[in-house]
């Protein structure tokens, strides 16, 4: 019997987290506002293994492009064979422990699943903070394991450093935008180095699409600039639903404009999601492994999800930071 037992638990569980998978994955993209927009603008990808995610770049215009005459020439000349980076693959894991004595007390039908709907809702909440936490790190979390953050792809010193194997110090045209405020008063100056922030980031592309579409910061900073806003005239986001998931309703030249309690204190981010994306393996993308027994704890069993991906770009200079903000 306890066999069988375990094995219509295993059932459950495994049914249950496949049933729920795309709802499980949509609430982790829909949770937080960079998340949600780059899912809406259809930036979230697949490719099946390999050594490294390949993102073609988008670094600069083909100069070759000219008007000529009747009978006219052209001068053929190089372009660089650089046609594409490469992004380490990243690990993301959460597992569910399932304890004998929890089960031994909810046997009820209705009790136990109640209790695996439960586990599975409390890893879903994990994952979602995890990705949000990691969106603004360096990479260097998780003995450097964490997947590639703003603060590693649109840094605060982009003239140094190696993003997707190429070095910042050699190609000038992988430097993101940035601009520090650390001796600017932003109740004087920070409107203005966001105009300037903003056609920076659009100076290359096609389009409005050239420009940011998300403005990301932290909470003391929005206020700032949400309390400017009411003092001249409050603008509404076009995206109704990221007022209504929570997000806010302020915009900035027509983009939405939040905050993140994960963002670092005194930064800005003006992200385009037309050059960002998530890529993950289809392969283990959200899934769960099967149940192995724990050590020492009889009858204890654990089972880990895995997702394999990371957070890519081809562009830099269409990303930018100003930083250091403060009253």
């Amino acid at each position: 019997m306890a066999n069988t037992l375990t094995e219509q638990l295993n059932t459950m569980y495994t049914t249950t987290w496949y049933l729920r998978r795309k709802e499980v994955v949509d609430q982790i993209f829909n949770a937080t506002p960079f998340w949600y927009l780059l899912s809406k603008k259809g930036k979230r990808s697949t490719q099946t293994g390999g050594r490294s995610i390949e993102i073609p770049l988008q670094y600069a215009k083909n100069e070759t492009v000219k008007f000529i005459g009747r009978g006219g020439t052209v001068e053929l000349e190089a372009t660089d064979p650089l046609t594409v980076c490469h992004w380490n693959w990243k690990y993301l894991t959460g597992h569910i422990i399932r304890y004998f004595a929890d089960f031994q007390m909810n046997r009820g039908q209705a009790q136990l699943i109640k209790k695996v709907n439960a586990d599975i809702d409390n890893l879903q909440s994990s994952l979602i903070d995890k990705l949000e936490s990691s969106l603004f790190s360096n990479g260097t979390g998780d003995a450097n394991m964490a997947t590639d953050g703003l603060a590693n792809i649109v840094a605060i010193l982009p003239t140094t450093g190696t993003v997707a194997n190429l070095d910042r110090a050699t190609y000038t045209w992988w430097r993101n935008n940035y601009k520090s405020m650390s001796t600017e008063a932003a109740s004087i100056y920070l409107r203005k180095r966001m105009n300037t922030m903003f056609n920076d980031c659009g100076k290359q592309g096609e389009g409005v699409s050239r420009f940011p579409d998300i403005i990301v910061t932290d909470q003391t900073v929005y206020e700032m600039y949400e309390s400017e806003c009411l003092e001249i005239a409050r603008i509404l986001i076009g995206d109704r639903k990221m007022a209504d998931l929570g997000f806010g309703d302020l915009a900035f030249k027509g983009r939405p404009i939040t905050w993140s309690p994960s963002c670092t204190a005194g930064y800005m981010y003006f992200l385009n999601t037309s050059v960002m994306e998530w890529v993950a393996d289809p392969i283990e993308n959200f899934t769960l492994g099967d149940w192995l027994p724990i050590v020492n704890q009889p009858r204890d069993v654990v089972a880990h999800s895995m997702t394999v991906g990371n957070l890519c770009t081809g562009n830099c200079k269409r990303l930018g930071v100003i930083h250091t903000i403060a009253e």
